[in-house]
Formats: structure tokens, sequence, C-alpha cells
């Protein structure tokens, strides 16, 4: 996932739906979506550094959404972060334990609902 990938994404029209096999849209698709949800922009999820609470758990969940729901490897998800696979693996973890709340699992699966149906249904 690079930064021109997303930010082209950003504020283009909505695109048909795209497939799990193209990992290019998924990335674009998932980092719109949480970038939107998270009130943040491109620059942040991509960063080099931790950045605040609220750009660590942004990233977290687009790095969980990228596993679970287009089953996307660690490794892979790693390297479109510039990460590790085990702190995707980590981010996962979190993510997973934070779902125990009912509020926070609601959002989870909205954007796992949201990033599934393409990209209209993400630019709401």
């Amino acid at each position: 996932m690079s930064e021109t990938s997303l930010s082209a994404a950003t504020g283009s029209v909505a695109r048909p739906s795209v497939r799990k096999s193209d990992p290019k849209a998924v990335c674009r698709r998932v980092g719109v979506c949480v970038m939107r949800d998270f009130g943040l922009d491109v620059g942040c999820l991509l960063a080099p550094s931790r950045g605040s609470p609220r750009v660590s758990l942004a990233r977290q969940v687009a790095m969980y959404l990228f596993h679970v729901a287009f089953a996307m490897s660690f490794e892979a998800i790693g390297r479109a972060f510039g990460r590790d696979r085990t702190t995707v693996a980590h981010a996962c973890r979190v993510i997973e334990d934070r779902r125990d709340d009912i509020w926070f699992d609601c959002r989870i699966a909205t954007l796992e609902r949201v990033c599934g149906a393409g990209d209209k249904e993400c630019a709401r």
C-alpha cells in the first residue's frame, strides 16, 4: 500500500466492486474506509512511527481488516505497511481482544461490511 495509491483513492469517484484477489484495490478500499472512520489522512496510516494512540489503533484496525476480511497474510500486510509480520500479528490480537466491547465490535463489524461492499459504501 503506497501513499500515492491511497491518496489517489481518497479523492476519486466510486469504483465498481473490486475482487478480493486484487491486493492493491483491497489496500486502497480498506485504507480509505479506515481513514474516513477515524478522521485521519493517508500519511498517518503509513507513517514509520507509531503516532498518537488514535493513529495506532486505526493502523491496527486496518491490518486486522486486511487479514480477517480479505485473508491476506501477515507478511503481505506487513510489506504494505512497512512493518514486520509479528507487528501485524500483534495488531490482530489487540483488535480481537478489544472486540469483547460491544460498541467496538459493532464498529469493526460495520467497517468489515463497508470495506467488503466496495468504495460506494465507504464514501458515505
